[in-house]
C-alpha cells in the first residue's frame, strides 16, 4: 500500500545517516573528483527512486551523498533548488549538471543520463 511504501522510505531515509551533511561540510563533501548530490526534503511527496542512479556509485570513481534540504538550507537555497528529491553534479567542488523535481517530485533523468553528464566531464568537449 502507498502508506507502507511511505513508511518504509522514511525509514530508509532516516537509516542513511543525513545528519552528516550540513551547510558546514557541504563545499568539502563536493570538492573532491565527481560527485553526486541527492537533495530531499522532510516534506517531499515522493520517495527518491533509487533506479535512477543504479550504477552511478564508483562509476568515474563518482561519489554519491545525500543531502537534507532543512540541514543545509544555504546549499540548497544558493542551488536554487525548491523541490524534492533533486540532484546536482559536482566536479572538484564546482557545479556541473542539475536535474531539479517537478511540482509532483518526479525526476526527469534515468541513470544513462547521468552517465552521460559524468563522462561528458572527462571527453574534453568545451562547447
Amino acid at each position: 500500500s502507498y502508506n507502507m511504501r511511505k513508511l518504509l522510505g522514511l525509514l530508509l531515509f532516516l537509516s542513511v545517516g543525513f545528519s552528516q551533511i550540513t551547510d558546514k561540510n557541504f563545499k568539502s563533501n563536493v570538492n573532491g573528483g565527481v560527485t553526486l548530490a541527492i537533495f530531499e526534503s522532510d516534506w517531499q511527496e515522493q520517495p527518491f527512486d533509487k533506479d535512477i542512479i543504479k550504477g552511478i556509485s564508483g562509476y568515474e570513481d563518482c561519489e554519491i551523498i545525500y543531502v537534507k534540504s532543512e540541514e543545509a538550507p544555504k546549499a540548497t537555497k544558493k542551488l536554487r533548488l525548491r523541490n524534492f528529491p533533486s540532484m546536482v553534479l559536482f566536479y572538484d567542488g564546482s557545479k556541473q549538471e542539475t536535474w531539479k523535481a517537478d511540482m509532483d517530485g518526479e525526476l526527469d533523468c534515468d541513470n544513462k543520463d547521468i552517465k552521460k553528464a559524468i563522462s561528458d566531464l572527462f571527453s574534453g568537449d568545451v562547447f
